[in-house]
């Protein structure tokens, strides 16, 4: 609604009309600063009366867009219902606007660009302005403050029945106010003591000649309730206010006591940057007054920024990418509310997580355009993958990370494959009772794994790598246990750079990105790396040994990967190398440790543990295994069997 408000222009004329002037001061010296532009061509007072009375979320919004146009990075709102008369006033028309209003303080002040942008004299033959207003006109005798300097602004029709509107310009520094005391009384609260400066900028909204005889200070106040109570207008918030960092409101008298009923605090607990993105850890506090009661919601969220240098024009575009961490406690908009303007895609990244798109770029979409060709015009595969690359650089695996964030966030917002094809099943199943919003990706997941596997996102558990590209790792794909325990440090021990990833990972990296690179660990590396550094075996339990020699046999039908390694269980619980130089016997019993209790202790290594596991036992023992291993010799002897190593 805002973008439709014009600022008035001047007429060519150099007779401005005097309004009302007091008659105790000269109308040279009154208006000696007052500048009289045309009215709009349309009225403003009913849209007020529509903002005030409907939906709080343009009137807000309106004041935050313009913190952010200034650069500010601290609002404070006060609705102020002073006790105390005005009488000495610029002009007798102003006694209307010195009732209740609501004040808006930014930490910024308006350049002189600004301020000629926006108050200077617009000579055209037009009625309307070629620009949209970038700030907030939206009522009689609005009042902006900034730095020295002070404008009285009547942006629309008067209150008595003239054509023309007005703009009064004071300098602090150098007019003479004393005149009209009460008028600048106002302002005194956020003066210097020397009343002549204010270190931002200040504007004042009256209220009076817009509030309803049955609304009241207490309803504008329900209405800012509402609209920071909507999880949509923070999400906006994060996502366009970038400066912005506290926002406060308070309710006063004349402004002796204080009430504040409710304040924003957005803090970013760590943040990198490169060359294209930026990412960081925010920490969100939102807290309110609500019947004396205060209460307090804060929440966790990532957001990332994308830079795109377009090859046309040379222009910037940005996406941005926000993701919450904890969960919100706040209410989600009704599909009839005006939240749905909002510029943001809602993209569902797993059942559980969605993440909030929004870019600059200048793309519309109807109802019938495909989202994951707009996705893939605006970078949004690239952009993920660095996102991801930057959270990873956050995430510091062997130090507590801001948030308790861990490494396995990273691995859960890479997309799943299986989970995806899930939800869009259920989407095709369950269309009316899904969310029309939320848009799902499974188009362009190939996309987004050929850019996550171009990207230093898998984290190395070997000592000195740290994350490591998909050229250099080598994955440990074994299940979680003892067996993959062994391989991690067996291969880490090597300085191999060995990363463990979850089954989902590994299938879309399998399956979209550049698979001659991948390196996958298997039982022959096993094998070889540990003929060439047999030391390590020395430093393994016996239970450890036990898993490798599992692991290898069991997953690997070539015997021969074994022969030169000293993994060969005994009852005695040492080990023997499967092949040597000197021929050994050793007997494969029934798994019966009653038969051991027949010799001597000593000779208990001349037995294959029979306390193994039933499934590697059963392999040791089989006809199959010793009959390839070829310098394996194999006899049966009644119910016995032995394995003869030489």
């Amino acid at each position: 609604m805002c973008s439709d408000i014009f600022y008035p222009q001047s007429p060519k004329t150099t007779n401005p009309t005097p309004h009302s002037p007091s008659p105790s001061i000269s109308d040279e010296k009154q208006y000696a600063k007052m500048r009289v532009i045309s009215s709009p061509v349309f009225q403003l007072r009913d849209i007020v009366h529509a903002l005030l009375t409907s939906s709080s979320y343009d009137l807000i919004s309106t004041f935050l867009t313009y913190g952010q146009l200034l650069g500010a990075s601290s609002i404070h709102g006060y609705l102020v219902d002073p006790t105390k008369d005005a009488q000495l006033l610029i002009n007798d028309d102003y006694t209307s606007s010195q009732g209740i209003a609501l004040y808006v303080t930014y930490d910024m002040k308006l350049s002189d660009q600004q301020w000629k942008d926006q108050f200077g004299i617009h000579e055209s033959t037009s009625t309307k302005s070629k620009n949209p207003a970038t700030f907030f006109p939206l009522t009689d005798y609005l009042c902006i403050l900034s730095g020295s300097r002070v404008i009285f602004y009547d942006p629309n029709e008067r209150i008595i029945n003239e054509d023309r509107a007005f703009v009064s310009i004071f300098d602090l520094e150098t007019d003479d106010v004393t005149a009209f005391k009460n008028q600048f009384s106002k302002l005194d609260y956020f003066l210097f003591k020397s009343k002549t400066y204010y270190n931002g900028t200040l504007i004042r909204l009256p209220l009076r000649t817009i509030l309803t005889q049955k609304q009241t200070l207490n309803d504008l106040k329900q209405q800012i309730y509402r609209y920071f109570n909507l999880n949509n207008s923070l999400i906006d918030l994060l996502l366009t206010q970038l400066n912005l960092s506290t926002i406060d409101f308070d309710y006063t008298k004349d402004f002796e006591i204080f009430q504040r009923f409710l304040s924003y605090e957005k803090q970013s607990l760590s943040s990198i940057h490169d060359n294209q993105s930026t990412t960081q850890i925010i920490h969100l506090t939102l807290s309110r007054l609500i019947n004396e009661i205060n209460t307090s919601d804060v929440s966790c969220w990532l957001l990332s920024t994308h830079t795109n240098q377009s090859d046309i024009g040379k222009s910037k575009t940005e996406l941005k990418l926000l993701l919450p961490l904890t969960p919100l406690s706040l209410a989600s908009e009704s599909h009839n509310s005006s939240a749905q303007s909002y510029k943001y895609q809602l993209i569902q990244i797993t059942s559980s997580r969605t993440l909030y798109c929004h870019s600059t770029a200048s793309v519309n979409l109807s109802a019938k355009d495909d989202l994951s060709a707009h996705l893939r015009q605006i970078n949004f595969p690239q952009a993920y993958a660095l996102f991801l690359k930057d959270l990873s650089r956050l995430i510091k695996p062997t130090i507590t990370s801001p948030s308790n964030l861990s490494i396995d966030l990273i691995w859960e917002l890479m997309p799943d494959i299986d989970e995806h094809q899930r939800l869009w099943n259920d989407k095709q199943q369950y269309t009316s009772q899904s969310q029309p919003r939320v848009h799902l990706i499974n188009k362009i997941i190939p996309d987004m794994w050929k850019e996550i596997g171009k990207q230093e996102l898998f984290y190395s558990v070997t000592d000195g790598w740290g994350y490591v590209a998909i050229e250099d790792m080598i994955i440990n794909n074994v299940e979680a246990g003892p067996i993959q325990d062994v391989l991690t440090f067996v291969f880490s021990e090597a300085n191999a750079p060995i990363v463990i990833l979850p089954s989902h990972v590994i299938n879309g990296l399998c399956k979209y990105s550049n698979k001659q690179y991948l390196q996958v660990m298997t039982p022959f590396h096993a094998s070889e790396l540990l003929a060439k550094n047999s030391s390590l075996l020395l430093r393994l339990s016996f239970q450890q040994k036990v898993s490798l020699l599992k692991y290898i046999i069991l997953n690997d039908p070539d015997p021969s990967l074994v022969l030169e390694l000293e993994l060969l269980p005994l009852a005695n619980h040492t080990f023997a190398t499967f092949q040597t130089k000197q021929a050994i016997t050793v007997y494969v019993m029934d798994r019966n440790l009653n038969f051991l209790k027949l010799f001597h202790k000593e000779q208990h290594d001349r037995f294959l543990n029979p306390m193994i596991d039933q499934d590697l036992f059963d392999k040791l023992s089989s006809k199959n295994f010793q009959a390839t291993a070829q310098q394996l010799q194999f006899e049966i002897l009644l119910d016995r069997c032995w394995l003869t190593a030489t």
